[in-house]
């Protein structure tokens, strides 16, 4: 009998960085350079603890994540938030490259303009973006970009980490002028107030949506009124603070679902409901699917 799978593995920056460091902020490959080890665990359901960029030049990468399979072919931009859980397969013959790095890179302080790029190209409602480059000069200007940071990477020449952010953000921002709809914030909705508050919210949901399931609770830490973080979230995504939340605990209980053999009611415990019955009508409440029948349907 096959052992029981419980836990989805989450693989560190470390393990992919080729710097001489024991915590890299950042790191930047081919994919046929990263070596057998990294094709030999992508079969298995994993996270990563940082951002990723798949470049895929040549061949094909068909990529499964959270419970969406997708096909990225030659000259497509694939972008994978932490916390993804994910699985993929290469073809044969492929190649391109890998970037990887932490927050820390993105956005040097809350008043970056990078932030809005960010959460267009790695935090948006299908949780995932790919991009594909039709304009040479700009695959060109990418190409460029990328081998300076493999550059950069190699020699550590003095302020290498900066030269390395900086080709990142402006490899961002090329990126995101590719995508079919613009990554941008909307400029009616950049209130810097509203707006930071909005981040501060989406980052305390990313650490505590196992034991804060109400908007009241996030309201209090941020120091609002429940009603008003509805408002800011409803104005800049669209959907209420309550709706983000709900999303984010039915998200990982798929994910678990998909990928493991817990039970729902190990799963519940896992997400922090006291009673598996309430957390299995919860689930059928907004999925229309009981735990049983989602992960029966999933794995067809």
């Amino acid at each position: 009998m096959a052992d029981k799978k419980e836990k989805i593995a989450i693989v560190s920056l470390p393990e992919y960085a080729h710097q001489q460091h024991d915590k890299p902020e950042f790191s930047v490959s081919t994919i046929c350079g990263l070596g057998p080890a990294f094709f030999e665990r992508q079969d298995a359901p994993h996270r990563h603890d940082f951002y990723t960029i798949y470049w895929i030049k040549k061949g094909q990468l068909t990529h499964t994540i959270d419970t969406e399979t997708y096909v990225v072919k030659k000259n497509t931009l694939f972008f994978l938030a932490p916390g993804q859980v994910h699985q993929m397969r290469f073809s044969e013959k492929v190649d391109g490259y890998m970037i990887a790095f932490h927050d820390s890179l993105m956005c040097p302080n809350d008043k970056s303009g990078l932030i809005g790029v960010r959460n267009g190209l790695f935090v948006n409602d299908r949780f995932s973006s790919v991009i594909h480059i039709c304009n040479e000069q700009d695959e060109k200007e990418l190409e460029w970009m990328v081998q300076r940071m493999l550059e950069e990477t190699t020699k550590q020449a003095p302020n290498y980490e900066t030269a390395f952010q900086n080709l990142l953000q402006y490899f961002l921002i090329i990126a995101s002028r590719n995508a079919e709809t613009s990554v941008s914030v909307i400029p009616e909705y950049q209130s810097k107030h509203n707006g930071k508050v909005f981040l501060n919210f989406k980052t305390l949901v990313e650490e505590r949506f196992r034991d804060l399931k109400n908007v009241s609770d996030y309201a209090d830490i941020l120091h609002i009124k429940p009603v008003l973080l509805n408002e800011i979230s409803k104005q800049l995504s669209g959907i209420t603070a309550g709706e983000h939340i709900r999303n984010r605990v039915i998200l990982e209980a798929q994910r678990y679902l998909y990928n493991t053999d817990l039970t729902a009611k190990e799963i519940a415990y896992k997400l922090g409901f006291e009673d598996p019955h309430y957390f299995s009508r919860f689930f059928k409440k907004y999925t229309n699917q009981s735990p049983s029948e989602f992960k029966e349907l999933a794995r067809v």
